[in-house]
């Protein structure tokens, strides 16, 4: 592993031609007023200034994008938990002075820890508040944290009516996801610190825990009240499907992240690791990442049709058809609707650089990543 600074300050995105399109919930602006109340009430945002930021963010879009068949309330009740997800993802931390009480202690005190954004992480911290998010799912629903702060007594809140009415598989398929997420989230931190390029194939292992899309793919059934059926859930082409939309997301957002929100390069950002170990030009990079991309979406678009094929073979039912099906077009949604919030939200800058002429399976067509020109939005 090489350790290096990673200096970029990248001021564009890339625009992707994605081969289909997603709807958005009829729900949306109605659960998401309901939903900034929700934050402002359980305290997960410190300042005024946060809840503008938070706002301009507008994750409620995303999930009204990446959900769209949800009911008004369980737009609602997604909303909240991806507001979790998100905010422990972009920045977890107390504070200057402030400290999280156990469940032991007499009261939480109002400067306990909270969810802020664009402030400094502690990794230490970090790790204590991800243990106690981790342990939430395993815990009878409604049980009280052990740790007690804004968002592990929010999560709770939150598990208690995510899980209601679904499988013990189910929410053990999600609890297993949902920790990775969070474990792997303090190992992202250390490697920032100490600007730690990963290499290519432990990069990949890292994102697809990172990215926090695995679990989200699981909450795809919770927003429809369906369940994909096990024996399809461990066949080896679902396992690669999820993997591939997996992918498309993270390596997306990935080449989106540079420069939208002011910062530098992460040195586990799938363009830095590129460029480290191919050890070229931050353009060249970037045209390779997008190849990536575009390799991973094919990849997806290919074995979705083999989906029927695969219902036939394990002699599913209708019912069991139609729930594979909905977890399909529910990973198609994610990629797309994910990928125009990514466009459309404040954390994300309008491109100033794309692809020349960007189509589906053009990327991967030039085996030199250095061949595929870049023009300027304003050219």
């Amino acid at each position: 592993m090489i350790t290096q600074p990673v200096g970029d300050q990248v001021p564009q995105d890339v625009l992707f031609s994605i081969p289909f399109e997603a709807p958005i919930s009829p729900y949306l602006d109605h659960a998401r007023s309901r939903h900034l109340d929700w934050v402002r009430e359980r305290g997960l945002i410190r300042t005024e200034d946060g809840m503008r930021e938070y706002i301009a963010w507008d994750l409620p879009e995303a999930v009204g994008r990446t959900y769209p068949h949800a009911s008004a309330d369980d737009q609602f009740l997604l909303m909240n938990w991806f507001a979790l997800a998100f905010l422990f993802d972009d920045d977890c931390d107390t504070g200057p002075g402030t400290e999280a009480y156990s469940r032991t202690d007499a009261k939480p005190s109002p400067a306990a820890a909270v969810v802020r954004p664009r402030s400094p992480e502690r990794p230490d911290r970090v790790a204590e508040i991800a243990r106690e998010l981790i342990t939430v799912p395993f815990r009878e629903p409604g049980t009280p944290p052990d740790l007690v702060s804004p968002i592990t007594l929010a999560w709770s809140e939150v598990w208690a009516s995510m899980s209601e009415g679904t499988s013990v598989t189910w929410q053990n398929r999600f609890a297993a996801n949902w920790a990775r997420f969070l474990a792997a989230h303090a190992s992202e931190m250390r490697m920032s610190e100490s600007r730690a390029v990963p290499d290519l194939d432990s990069y990949r292992v890292m994102r697809r825990n990172t990215a926090g899309i695995p679990h989200s793919l699981d909450a795809i059934e919770r927003s429809r009240r369906f369940e994909v059926p096990p024996q399809i859930q461990a066949h080896p082409l679902m396992r690669r499907l999820r993997e591939a939309a997996t992918d498309t997301i993270a390596y997306i957002n990935d080449i989106q992240s540079p420069g939208r929100r002011g910062r530098r390069v992460a040195s586990h950002n799938l363009v830095a690791v590129l460029r480290d170990r191919l050890d070229c030009s931050y353009d060249v990079a970037l045209r390779e990442a997008t190849r990536m991309t575009y390799e991973q979406l094919d990849t997806f678009m290919t074995l979705q049709a083999y989906m029927p094929q695969i219902c036939g073979e394990l002699g599913l039912g209708t019912a069991d058809r139609i729930a594979v099906e909905m977890s399909v077009e529910g990973m198609r949604n994610w990629i797309r609707g994910y990928y125009d919030w990514g466009l459309r939200s404040g954390p994300y800058t309008v491109p100033d650089v794309v692809p020349d002429e960007p189509m589906h399976g053009r990327a991967e067509e030039s085996a030199d990543p250095t061949t595929a020109p870049l023009r300027s939005r304003t050219a």
